[in-house]
């Protein structure tokens, strides 16, 4: 299974409009982040993660882009600005998507842009928390996640996880990470946030966890490429625009 990180910045991106660059080196072009998204690849299925406002922009670069299903974590702007691409794109391939979401997100969707969601291309699928649902052979499993006031959803497919934006779990999304081996963890702050999870506490929940390695993406700009490299274990590394992750199935 191939992962690539379509993008690994906040919600504002980087550099942002107003904060720049902040405390991450401008040189380094890893430190130059899109807002948040993930496409899965395995044996020809496809699935994207979310559809930030840059994700025409951050498919340019994937040469197959067939996608077979398109999952949302929530339906906040950073993560779904960019749904009306993905439609537009679906549509000169005259095909459907089967796009997959919470209830609250599916209920947001249709009411705040139905001219996307409401009898589009896209063929939306209500998401039951840890309830596995299949696209083609993929098998994949949605986590509750605590962010702020809403929820948002975790994916789980084999030994893969991505949980971002989230500021906490319960027991049962603990249990249903159980056995990961790569964690892809976003949402990852450089001080105590209600919507979003510490670094120092992304530490202890990676201990608890105990995956072989850990990538950290939706990083701001307290959050320099380089610095982090130099803080955190080997096995732990900051998310980077592009990156590609193979994952033994």
């Amino acid at each position: 299974m191939k992962i690539t990180i379509l993008g690994s910045g906040p919600s504002y991106g980087l550099p942002s409009l107003t904060r720049g660059f902040g405390d991450c080196d401008p040189d380094n072009p890893k430190n130059i982040r899109y807002r948040s998204a993930l496409l899965v690849s395995d044996k020809g299925t496809q699935v994207l993660f979310d559809t930030p406002p840059e994700i025409r922009l951050q498919l340019l670069g994937v040469k197959n882009r067939q996608l077979d299903a398109l999952c949302y974590t929530h339906y906040h702007y950073d993560h779904t600005g960019g749904a009306d691409d993905i439609n537009k794109m679906v549509q000169d391939q005259n095909r459907e998507l089967d796009v997959y979401a919470q209830k609250q997100d599916m209920n947001y969707f249709i009411k705040y842009q139905p001219y996307v969601f409401k009898d589009t291309y896209y063929h939306l699928h209500e998401i039951k928390f840890y309830k596995e649902f299949k696209v083609n052979h993929m098998s994949v499993l949605p986590i509750q996640q605590h962010h702020d006031d809403i929820f948002s959803v975790g994916y789980r497919i084999g030994n893969f996880a991505y949980s971002t934006d989230l500021r906490k779990m319960d027991k049962r999304a603990w249990n249903a990470l159980e056995g990961i081996e790569t964690w892809i963890l976003g949402g990852v702050v450089h001080r105590e946030s209600k919507k979003h999870v510490s670094l120092d506490e992304a530490l202890t929940w990676i201990d608890r966890l105990h995956p072989k390695r850990v990538f950290l993406t939706h990083i701001g700009t307290h959050m320099d490429y380089e610095t982090l490299c130099r803080k955190l274990p080997k096995y732990i590394r900051p998310a980077y625009d592009g990156m590609i992750l193979n994952i033994k199935t």
